[in-house]
This record gives C-alpha cells, sequence and structure tokens, in this order.
C-alpha cells in the first residue's frame, strides 16, 4: 500500500511538471507568436458566384485591438501591398473599449481618436484599397457609451471621440456597413456587402427584435438572385441569419478560442467553454461562413494561436 502511494504521489509529480513545462513552453512561445502574424490564404467556391468576381481576392482585417506589428503597423500594411486584394474588409474591434477608459471609471469623450493604431492604419489602407467596415462589439460598445442606447437616435453630428472615428474614416472613403449594405462591382456585375451591427444580433436571436423591425429592413430585402456577402463580427450571425439568403459570412470576435488545444479553440470572449465557431470554413445550410482568429488580444494573450491576416479568394465552381 506504501508503494502504492509512493507511485501515485511520483505519478501526480510528474504530470505536475509535465503541466507546468507544457505552459511555460507556449507562454514562451506566445510572446513571440503573438508579435508576429502569418497569412491565412482560403479560397472559397460559389456556383452562383458573378464570373467577373472568379479570382477576386477580399483582405479580412478583424480584432486588431490596437495591435501594432511593427512601427505604424508598416509590417502588416507591407504584407497587404504583397498580397494586393481587390477590396478590404474589417469585420470589427479594431481598438479595445477599454482605453478610452479614465483612471476615475469614466470613459474619455475627448479621447484623441487619430492616435488609435487602427485608425493610422486604415487611413493608410483608404489611399489605395476599397474599404468596407462592420463594427463589433468594442466600437459598439463605446458608441452606446457616448451617444446612447438608441441606434436609431445616434447623431453623428455630437463632437465625440467615436463620432469624430467615424466620420473621419468615412470622409476617408471608407464605407460603414451596420445594419445597411452596399454593393460592389466589377466589369457591369455585381454583389452585395451587408453588414450587422452587433447588439441587434444578440437581440434578433432572443427574439427583442423581429423582422418586422424598421432597423432590420435590410435583412427582409435580402435579393436572392444577388450574390450577398455579410460582415458579422460574431459569426452566430451565420447560424442565426441562415435563413436570409446570405451565401458568405466573414466574422471574427472568437480570436480562435484564446487558446488553441489539439486544433480546438478553448474559450469565447464571454469565458464559454469550447466555442462551435471559432476558426476557419464552415457550412451553414446554404451559407458559407469565414471565421479569422484575428490580429490583437483583450485581457487574455493568445497561446498556441498565431494572429493572422486572412485572404479570401472567391471562385465560381469548377475553377
Amino acid at each position: 500500500m506504501r508503494n502504492f502511494k509512493k507511485h501515485i504521489g511520483l505519478f501526480s509529480i510528474i504530470i505536475l511538471v509535465f503541466i507546468v513545462a507544457y505552459t511555460a513552453y507556449f507562454i514562451n512561445k506566445n510572446n513571440i507568436t503573438n508579435q508576429s502574424f502569418i497569412v491565412n490564404k482560403q479560397n472559397i467556391s460559389f456556383s452562383n458566384l458573378p464570373s467577373n468576381f472568379n479570382n477576386y481576392k477580399i483582405l479580412e482585417i478583424a480584432d486588431l485591438h490596437s495591435m501594432k506589428f511593427g512601427e505604424n503597423n508598416e509590417k502588416l500594411i507591407s504584407e497587404i501591398d504583397k498580397l494586393s486584394p481587390d477590396i478590404i474588409f474589417v469585420t470589427g474591434d479594431m481598438f479595445s473599449a477599454y482605453q478610452f477608459k479614465k483612471d476615475d471609471g469614466t470613459y474619455n469623450r475627448d479621447y484623441n481618436e487619430e492616435s488609435l493604431p487602427g485608425f493610422q492604419l486604415l487611413k493608410n489602407l483608404s489611399q489605395k484599397y476599397e474599404i468596407i467596415y462592420s463594427t463589433g462589439n468594442h466600437e459598439e460598445g463605446i458608441d452606446k457609451i457616448f451617444n446612447g442606447e438608441d441606434w436609431s437616435l445616434r447623431d453623428r453630428n455630437i463632437d465625440n471621440a467615436y463620432n469624430r472615428y467615424i466620420n473621419k474614416l468615412t470622409d476617408l472613403g471608407i464605407k460603414f456597413v451596420d445594419n445597411n449594405y452596399t454593393t460592389i462591382s466589377k466589369n457591369g456585375q455585381s454583389i452585395n456587402v451587408y453588414g450587422i451591427y452587433y447588439y441587434f444580433l444578440d437581440k434578433y436571436a432572443s427574439g427583442q427584435i423581429s423582422d418586422d423591425s424598421t432597423d432590420l429592413y435590410f435583412l427582409n430585402n435580402v435579393d436572392d438572385t444577388k450574390f450577398n456577402i455579410l460582415l458579422s463580427h460574431n459569426p452566430t450571425g451565420a447560424q442565426i441569419l441562415q435563413d436570409k439568403n446570405f451565401d458568405l459570412v466573414l466574422s471574427g470576435h472568437v480570436h480562435g478560442g484564446i487558446i488553441r488545444l489539439f486544433n480546438k479553440g478553448l474559450l469565447d470572449p464571454a469565458r464559454k467553454l469550447f466555442p462551435k465557431y471559432d476558426k476557419g470554413l464552415y457550412q451553414i445550410g446554404n451559407t458559407k461562413l469565414f471565421v479569422s482568429v484575428g490580429l490583437g488580444n483583450t485581457k487574455f494573450m493568445r497561446i498556441n494561436n498565431t494572429p493572422e491576416l486572412n485572404l479570401i479568394t472567391l471562385k465560381t465552381e469548377n475553377t
């Protein structure tokens, strides 16, 4: 019995040493990989893609959270220029809401929005690329704090850091598609790009907002004769809206599950275990969902989960 207990104790020590060593390895690795990024290239084929959009290259930027890769994000910009995308889609959380928080717990309406790394990155990229932007929960959290809960009553003419952020990027030619859509054209053919406001998705899923809400009118007018893309910061949007005629949904939000073990994400931002949609390509009904692991962090550092840019190439089937 004594020998058995001794063996159990020794085994426990070995397991503990293994766990500590494993954790230390990934923490050390994390210090490196969180300061670098990879390019994740994904071809996605569709039977109804307009022929002129075959090989159309979309660069997705997700969840930057004010991360900087090189001075003024020069490494990101250089890599994007090498990839030479046809368009850039931003799927939210270019900054973190807590950046606006003052020491007394209130939020600084006079924060210098141009000091945000994401602002400077998009300002640079807007000189070379068409950019379509759908916000995430961090942008929208600040929007609610500065401009009120009622989305329909928000006035972008009111002077605060968030409104200046939106207005200045809009003046640079960046298109925002929150609860709205825009059309992109190529050689006489077009596709539609929609975006949904993050908190409206939650309300719609819980039944607080119905299909006939004036705020969600665009959902009932998705033309099923067109090719339609939805930018939904939260990937659950693809499942919630799978009957709304979207061919492709691009998302982020989950940060790849933050900690990746055995090729699976461990946590979502709500601290729920094993998020269903954490990375890569999924098929949900007739909709294809692509989830980026994103580029930045919030309070939890990534482990075994390298930040990424995403280059998505649209393909007509059989090409």
